[in-house]
């Protein structure tokens, strides 16, 4: 297998392509997966993520189609933390709160590490202060495709001082490759979730699922869009997604602690790839994580990367036809 890269306006796209006609295409702008295209079950190819073809719409657009998340995927209430006697206060881009590290790093020009056979290593340095963020952070995160149609994202970071940090991927999945996601069906392997307030902020509990429409422990369809909430892992996989259109299965493996199911509820129109409408339901997210404001959540696990210490997450997206 080769890496090909080609212009995306003054931007890469590298494009790593398996055995099977199967490939990923990455972006240097925001490290962003601009496209999955594997196998149906009509023997065609399905590209089962959102996104857009040029840089402008990237750029100009919200919703974080596709991007790397940091430095802290998901919401931190009030826009600041206390950490180590001093309190930080955070770029608020979501009312009073911080969400996905404010300005972030999702429209950010990623360099090129290293591009080998089917794999591809990205990297960008965050300076001290940014978005209100303690520490020089180094990151690295490597996308892997193989001839399995497996894409493996691994993160890697370093920090000069004591911080918080919590990366992901922000791809939204549609595996029927068009309408909506309400046909799909979802497993997650969750026996809570975490409940939230008004702004999306958990409350703190930590709620079973059992006897709720958050129990997602057997494949069941996605039959409403209301979902935008933390689950609380408790085996692997971490989640199947199967959509009986396309018989393309996804499963998902993770080190992280949770994942996020945002079910594209809150989705504004716009126009996607190849001219393609994207709207409400258009597709969803599983973005594995740390819990949503675990910087202010001492009773949640600790997202804190001390100075020198190696943060390292791994998930593994597997694509099959059943």
């Amino acid at each position: 297998m080769m890496i090909r890269k080609n212009a995306f306006g003054e931007y890469d796209i590298y494009t790593i392509e398996n055995a099977s006609g199967a490939h990923v295409r990455i972006l240097s702008l925001g490290a962003t997966v601009q496209s999955i295209t594997v196998p149906n079950k009509m023997g065609g190819l399905t590209d089962v993520v959102l996104g857009y073809d040029t840089p402008e719409e990237y750029l100009r657009n919200d919703g974080y189609f596709g991007a790397f998340v940091g430095r802290y995927a998901n919401r931190i209430a009030n826009a600041s933390f206390t950490l180590g006697g001093r309190k930080y206060k955070l770029t608020a881009n979501e009312g009073k709160n911080t969400l996905h590290g404010g300005v972030g790093l999702s429209k950010r020009s990623f360099e090129l590490i290293s591009a080998e056979d089917n794999r591809l290593t990205l990297g960008i340095t965050d300076p001290d202060g940014s978005d209100g963020f303690p520490g020089r952070v180094s990151i690295r995160v490597t996308y892997t495709f193989s001839d399995d149609n497996e894409l493996v994202i691994c993160y890697e970071a370093v920090s000069d001082a004591d911080t918080y940090l919590n990366l992901t991927n922000h791809s939204y999945f549609n595996l029927s490759g068009r309408d909506d996601i309400l046909g799909h069906e979802l497993m997650i392997n969750a026996d809570s979730y975490l409940p939230v307030d008004g702004e999306l902020i958990p409350t703190g509990e930590v709620r079973a699922v059992e006897g709720t429409d958050f129990d997602f422990r057997t494949m069941r369809e996605v039959k409403n869009g209301f979902y935008d909430h933390c689950f609380v892992l408790c085996g692997t996989p971490c989640a199947r997604l199967y959509s009986p259109e396309s018989g393309i299965m996804l499963t998902v493996e993770t080190d992280m602690p949770a994942v996020q199911f945002y079910a594209g509820g809150a989705t504004g129109v716009r126009l996607g790839k190849s001219g393609a409408v994207y709207g409400k339901n258009s597709a969803l997210c599983l973005e594995t994580q740390y819990y949503p404001d675990s910087p202010n959540r001492p009773d949640f696990p600790s997202s804190l990367l001390r100075k020198g210490e190696r943060y390292i997450s791994k998930t593994r997206y597997r694509f099959s036809v059943e």
